[in-house]
């Protein structure tokens, strides 16, 4: 590896599938409430066979959670593997001096978790954000904030408002993802790194492809030296 100072200024991740091993959150969290087989299956084939937009999908989804206790959400979260090699990236990449951010269309509550499991705080956190109510019993709602199916809410337009915040121009900034939204994210950055990516449209869009066990190669793509 250079000895040279990285020449990137800003690095977007995708969460599910990327940061962690689980790719849908609605699969993962419907399997746990033991809803996956009975409901939540059969939409998902409904959303793939008919192309129902995302966010729709996703609120039908969510009204299959009405009434289940927000630490129910959180013992799952505990249980996902977080990829090999992450957390130690993401300390390498701030203690570089580098911007991290989370574009996410699955949910703000790995953002906490994030904090609890790996003390890591994102400069930027961005997802859909699950509703309680006073007794932090889930009220089935969701209010959406990331979808590709909605103009300006997909990643790409996120890239682009968040780089001209931190005043990043298109060649300093990298995306880290494994589904179709982070393409929209690829395009907007000097650069897109797919990770066990499993459409060919995205591995298509990426610079670099990664196996489910090779992010620690994201040290040596973003010249940044492995945390000590």
């Amino acid at each position: 590896m250079t000895d040279l100072p990285s020449p990137y200024r800003l690095v977007f991740f995708d969460n599910d599938g990327t940061l962690n091993s689980r790719r849908s959150f609605v699969e993962y969290f419907n399997q746990h409430f033991g809803t996956w087989d009975s409901r939540a299956r059969i939409l998902l084939e409904h959303h793939l066979r008919d192309r129902t937009p995302y966010d729709e999908f996703v609120r039908e989804c969510v009204r299959l959670w009405t009434g289940v206790p927000k630490e129910r959400f959180l013992e799952r979260l505990r249980t996902i593997e977080i990829r090999p090699g992450v957390p130690e990236l993401i300390r390498a990449l701030k203690s570089a001096g580098i911007k991290t951010a989370v574009l996410s269309s699955g949910l703000t509550l790995w953002r906490d978790m994030w904090l609890e499991r790996e003390n890591i705080a994102f400069d930027h956190y961005h997802a859909n954000e699950l509703i309680f109510d006073s007794d932090n019993l889930c009220t089935g709602e969701i209010e959406m904030r990331v979808t590709d199916n909605i103009p300006g809410m997909d990643k790409g337009s996120f890239v682009e408002r968040i780089s001209a915040l931190e005043g990043v121009p298109i060649e300093q900034r990298v995306f880290v993802g494994d589904g179709w939204g982070d393409v929209s994210g690829f395009r907007k950055c000097a650069f897109g790194v797919a990770v066990d990516p499993n459409l060919e449209e995205v591995r298509l869009g990426a610079r670099y492809v990664l196996g489910p066990d090779e992010f620690s190669k994201l040290h040596e793509i973003l010249h940044v030296p492995r945390f000590q």
